[in-house]
């Protein structure tokens, strides 16, 4: 399985992942919530798994997906979801390999 990571430094962490939570929580497009708690939420996005994890230094963004093509369809959606609510921090998403 392929997965890329992105790490996004923001003192701001928990808010984001409440509002993201809050936001999928509705299965926006078919999206389907897998877990939540305090500091972490994974959602499954049909064809990718997306986790994000909150710490108090940044937003931990993960995603993995059996096809390489799938998982640089779905970076660029998750990316832009995740710019468009931190719009207001100018927070930008790059991916790397994740370890």
């Amino acid at each position: 399985m392929a997965a890329l990571e992105a790490r996004l430094g923001t003192a701001r962490a928990d808010r984001y992942l409440v509002q993201l939570t809050s936001h999928m929580a509705h299965g926006p497009g078919g999206l389907k919530v897998l877990s939540t708690s305090d500091d972490e939420l994974v959602v499954d996005l049909g064809t990718a798994t997306w986790s994000v994890r909150a710490t108090p230094e940044e937003l931990v963004l993960r995603l993995e997906a059996a096809d390489a093509g799938e998982l640089e369809q779905q970076s660029t959606r998750v990316a832009e979801r995740v710019e468009q609510i931190a719009r207001r921090d100018g927070l930008q998403v790059t991916w790397s390999p994740a370890p």
